[in-house]
């Protein structure tokens, strides 16, 4: 991911916060037949150094035919973005110098990957993924609200894998390159967008 140290992310937690955030990653492997990219949903795990990313797949996925134990792998964690129109720009409609943009943050780790065929370590998994989504609802569903023979049915046509990160690296390309004006100008705009993600994006902006 090409990032210019205006834009660079290096703080492992606020990576983290962000991967915890937007669970759901573009998964990109190797295959037998080219790269392969999929949308999955990923529980970050502290390991040391950067951590583990674990995910699952069903039986029949692509990623458990083709995946080579170890092979290369990339993760990507896109958080909101927005398209900044340059009327938004207060310098900018003085000095003439005008173009769109868009704002956005995303962190990208790579590592090796390892299928895992465990149920017990798919049950682990799978109520950890669920209980940091739902652990902000007044109700929390977990496993233990579904009956046991269909999450044992269940658990035995998926496959775990863990991805070892061992690199990080996130952007945060959010008009830091603008003035103060141009900036309070932006988050004014996008605060009044219909787009709920635009409207996080002005949260990310704000000082």
């Amino acid at each position: 991911m090409h990032t210019q140290p205006l834009f660079a992310e290096t703080n492992v937690d606020a990576l983290h916060r962000l991967m915890h955030a937007y669970p759901l990653a573009t998964l990109t492997t190797m295959t037998s037949y080219g790269f392969e990219a999929n949308l999955l949903p990923l529980e970050l795990v502290a390991a040391g150094g950067y951590g583990l990313l674990q995910g699952h797949v069903a039986r029949r996925h692509p990623l458990c035919a083709d995946a080579v134990e170890g092979v290369d792998a990339m993760a990507v964690f896109q958080g909101p973005n927005a398209y900044v129109s340059p009327r938004w720009y207060v310098n900018g409609q003085r000095s003439g110098r005008l173009a769109p943009s868009w704002n956005y943050v995303a962190v990208q780790a790579r590592g090796r990957l390892r299928l895992i065929d465990d149920e017990a370590w798919l049950l682990t998994h799978l109520a950890a993924l669920t209980a940091r989504q739902e652990a902000h609802r007044e109700q929390p569903w977990s496993l233990n609200d579904s009956a046991k023979q269909f999450v044992t049915d269940a658990v035995q046509g998926l496959i775990g894998f863990e991805l070892e990160i061992l690199t990080l690296s996130g952007k945060r390309f959010l008009s830091q390159q603008r003035t103060e004006a141009d900036r309070q100008s932006v988050v004014h705009h996008l605060e009044r967008e219909a787009s709920g993600m635009a409207r996080d994006v002005a949260i990310m902006m704000a000082p």
